[in-house]
């Protein structure tokens, strides 16, 4: 019984082998699944059943006799320590009190968009750098060592003053870059003034919608289209209208059919997200047409820009917006890092002042310390060395994604062409539905998204894979494993 208690060797933290024997060993223990006095396998025997090394799961027993969890004897085998801790009782959450009979009637009246928020979140699909979860950068790649000596730098010389409250729309350094920045590698002529730093791209648009719509004003969002951004118009209490989007883009036609009179449209026409196509120039113009005949607000969200395999990216609409309608947003995120939390939102002038103070009597500000050294990274030209550096890593890994999939991929299954620079899409047939491929390929120790969780109305039927933050290797092993999981029947 000892023994089959003892074969799962499930213990992802451990960072060994080694550190695997321990763990299953010694949970066990502490489970009361292996009891005071019970005799181990021996670790031979241990060793066959686990396919590992002898010497691997004696070291591992060694320690725990060593801590005074087992007793080893010769002739008398390997047993649990006579005298141990009782086993941890299972945790029994405290009663929680019953709502009040105000509390029922507030949970009653909850407003259709908390709801929608809590259908919407997706522990699983918070990025970590696994085959193949979207949306994380390769973090080992970042000039670590240059950013600590920039940010130790500013704190050195200037940290009393960042100590102290920054200015709502953010540091004069850093809005200054960001223009810069903005007119070097986009073409985007703002003043430093119209710059507003966020902590997110998300907060940016949480922020527009507060300021520019009514409750049930009709705005145009793309579909499929991310997820975060319904949740959030419908937190600010709009109309979302979901709006095709095909080979060029949103189509605009579509949405003038759906709803002539939106208030809001927001795209990702560098990059759409999930699909990675590019905004075609005719399609960007007839959104600034359309904005323009309904006195519309445009949200260009500049989704990966900097990193896009297409050629470089296209002008940005708010570059040829004459009517200043347009709000550019974009985020260091994947630049960078994303624990940074810095984002920027190039606002159209007129509308400067009303935002920093809405921006004061909400949050009020971002990291003040981390602004400044932001500035000096990109005034430094190391922002640029940095990105120029992540395309070419990414466009390896992007041929090494295309190479697998072409090799191991089941008939049927195929990579859509990859637009983005850090994910790409697979099609699946008809008879496989995604959710269920996202379900075996969990089993098989690979974590993708399905395309279908971003679709509104549209009917989408594929994977989502993020590769920029896996070398080569882990690409085609990941590829390989996913490929299994999709033959099974």
């Amino acid at each position: 019984m000892a023994r089959a208690l003892l074969l799962a060797l499930t213990d992802d933290a451990a960072p060994s082998v080694r550190g695997r024997v321990y763990r299953t060993c010694l949970d066990a223990i502490l489970a009361g699944a292996l009891r005071p006095g019970d005799r181990l396998p021996s670790a031979r025997r241990l060793g066959v059943d686990w396919g590992i090394a002898r010497n691997t799961v004696d070291d591992a027993l060694s320690q725990l006799q060593v801590e005074g969890w087992l007793v080893r004897r010769v002739g008398n085998g390997t047993r649990v320590a006579p005298l141990l801790p009782a086993p941890r009782a299972a945790r029994v959450d405290a009663p929680v009190r019953p709502p009040s009979a105000f509390g029922r009637a507030a949970l009653a009246a909850l407003p259709a968009w908390g709801r929608t928020l809590q259908q919407r979140h997706d522990p699983a699909a918070v990025p970590r750098p696994a085959a193949f979860l979207a949306g994380m950068p390769a973090l080992d790649r970042f000039p670590l060592d240059e950013w600590n000596r920039i940010v130790a730098r500013r704190l050195r010389n200037d940290g009393a003053a960042l100590l102290a409250y920054p200015p709502a729309l953010g540091h004069p350094a850093l809005r200054a870059a960001v223009a810069r920045h903005l007119a070097a590698t986009r073409g985007l002529a703002c003043a430093p003034e119209q710059v507003m730093i966020c902590n997110s791209a998300m907060q940016a648009v949480e922020l527009i919608g507060r300021v520019v719509l009514e409750r049930r004003d009709a705005v145009w969002l793309e579909d499929p289209g991310y997820p975060n951004l319904c949740a959030i118009l419908g937190a600010a209490g709009a109309r979302v209208v979901p709006v095709p989007v095909d080979a060029a883009g949103l189509d605009v036609a579509a949405g003038l059919a759906l709803h002539p009179r939106p208030v809001l449209a927001v795209v990702t026409p560098a990059c759409h997200y999930p699909t990675g196509v590019q905004m075609s120039l005719p399609r960007r113009l007839a959104l600034l047409r359309a904005a323009e005949a309904c006195g519309a607000w445009i949200v260009e969200d500049d989704y990966q820009s900097e990193l896009t395999h297409q050629g470089g990216a296209a002008a940005p609409i708010a570059r040829l917006d004459p009517a200043d309608r347009t709000f550019c947003v974009g985020t260091f995120s994947h630049a960078m890092f994303p624990s940074l939390r810095l984002a920027w939102c190039v606002l159209p002038a007129a509308l400067v002042p009303v935002f920093e103070a809405v921006r004061r009597q909400l949050d009020d500000h971002t990291h003040g310390p981390l602004q400044a050294a932001l500035a000096d990274f990109i005034d430094e030209g190391r922002l640029a060395a940095h990105l120029r550096r992540m395309c070419a890593l990414y466009a390896a890994r992007r041929d090494a994604l295309t190479l697998a999939c072409a090799r191991l991929l089941p008939e049927g299954v195929a990579l859509a062409s990859i637009g983005g620079a850090m994910s790409a899409t697979v099609r699946l047939p008809a008879r496989l539905r995604d959710l269920l491929a996202v379900e075996r390929a969990a089993a098989a120790g690979v974590q993708v998204l399905p395309l279908s969780r971003y679709a509104i109305r549209a009917r989408s039927n594929g994977l989502l894979l993020g590769y920029a933050a896996l070398d080569e290797r882990a690409i085609a092993m990941g590829v390989g494993r996913l490929a299994r999981a999709l033959r099974r029947r």
